[in-house]
């Protein structure tokens, strides 16, 4: 084994370990939220305050990723993620735990989050060679899946023990092995970026880079699309389970089912995928529309299931193919502003699609917020595919991608 795989499995351990406990905190969040209240719209309302901090912080840490090094954010982020986790735990051993100390806290951890989700992909490219980056970003998007394989049923066990306070102790464990992990990474190993710092450091330097770029705002647009009206996932397999079909035991179960297939996306797109295309990324997005069609109109709980293994294949492969597209064309020197733009679309759309996925919800039925979501995932899937053909057509005339510029 190379020094360079070796960081990159000590990384993704790290990681995968961090995902379970990520993941089943985010269950037992749900099921308390809904245990206390019993309204999809709370449930969405508190996923909205998590996000919110996407919007107001992403401006500031793009930049700040391509400035610091970001083993050194990853290890902040790490850290304080663990004090919140901590927080949690203590609240809910005492029983203070409230909805209001839900939201607050929930805000904390969208803080974190819009720092250490795109530092974590950026991350990938230290790691591996750039022709190995589609490679890296698959094995990722596995990883992430088996948290939420792991996760959701361990969360069933625990919460049904001891209660919601021994998964957060849990998820605050899962943290500190993300520590140890980043910290005996061998930097002799690694691809170092160069870091921008001035005018060339600055976001709207890469918000002009991607509006000029065919390859990559077509993705970033879409993305931020089915990031408003489809990525909420949590929302709707919670709502479905407890409201729908009165049986809250079916959310655990179906995250597990569909992160089955998940894995097996991430492992086989780690093996096949090389150049990810705008066609690639449309036709996968479609499919995850279609499977999300196939949640909204399920007449039984069976059927509901059933539809979780195609869901699980269909989002990771959107996933690892958007992502590995957009690393790919970003400038090396851009990667953390990218990243950032590419998690504002997917994350930083949710403090308003999740509102509205919540009040669709309790207004007409959790079938329709869902359908929803399944439509404007078949939309811009389609629409990323007819830009790819037009693209295609115009190809001779296009002189490549921009240059990186600070005016």
């Amino acid at each position: 084994m190379t020094a360079a795989n070796r960081n990159l499995g000590i990384y993704l351990g790290g990681q995968a370990l961090s995902n379970v406990g990520t993941f089943s905190q985010m269950v037992a969040l749900s099921l308390l939220v809904l245990e206390v209240t019993g309204s999809g719209f709370a449930l969405g309302a508190t996923a909205s305050v998590q996000a919110i901090p996407y919007l107001l912080l992403s401006p500031w840490a793009g930049p700040l990723l391509d400035r610091v090094p970001l083993r050194r954010v990853l290890l902040g982020t790490a850290l304080v993620g663990a004090i919140q986790a901590s927080t949690l735990t203590v609240l809910a051993l005492t029983g203070s735990i409230t909805l209001p100390w839900v939201a607050v806290l929930a805000f904390v951890l969208g803080c974190i989050q819009v720092f250490e989700r795109p530092a974590v992909q950026a991350f990938l490219g230290e790691l591996v060679p750039p022709a190995a980056i589609p490679k890296a970003v698959s094995l990722a998007s596995s990883v992430q899946a088996s948290g939420r394989l792991g996760g959701p049923a361990l969360a069933a066990v625990l919460y049904a023990w001891k209660g919601a306070e021994l998964v957060f102790a849990v998820n605050a464990i899962s943290y500190l092995i993300v520590v140890c992990a980043l910290l005996v990474l061998r930097a002799d190993a690694m691809y170092p970026r160069e870091r921008r710092h001035g005018q060339q450091g600055r976001l709207i330097v890469a918000v002009r880079y991607a509006m000029r770029a065919p390859a990559l705002w077509p993705v970033l647009l879409g993305n931020a699309v089915v990031g408003l009206f489809a990525f909420n996932f949590g929302t709707f397999f919670a709502t479905m389970s407890t409201l729908t079909f009165q049986q809250p035991s079916l959310f655990g179960i179906a995250e597990s089912l569909n992160a089955v297939t998940a894995v097996l996306a991430g492992l086989l797109l780690a093996r096949y995928l090389r150049t990810p295309t705008g066609l690639t990324v449309g036709i996968a997005c479609a499919a995850l529309g279609g499977t999300l069609a196939w949640v909204a109109l399920a007449p039984t709980p069976l059927l509901f299931l059933a539809s979780m293994p195609f869901f699980g294949f269909a989002v990771v492969a959107y996933g690892a193919m958007a992502q590995s597209l957009v690393q790919q064309h970003a400038p090396r020197e851009m990667v953390g502003r990218m990243m950032s733009l590419y998690t504002l679309g997917s994350m930083g759309t949710t403090p308003i699609g999740g509102l509205i996925v919540g009040l669709v919800s309790d207004v007409a039925s959790p079938r329709v917020a869902v359908g929803l979501g399944a439509a404007s995932a078949i939309m811009v899937g389609l629409g990323l595919m007819l830009r790819w053909r037009l693209d295609r057509q115009g190809e001779p005339a296009q002189a490549g991608e921009p240059q990186p510029s600070g005016h």
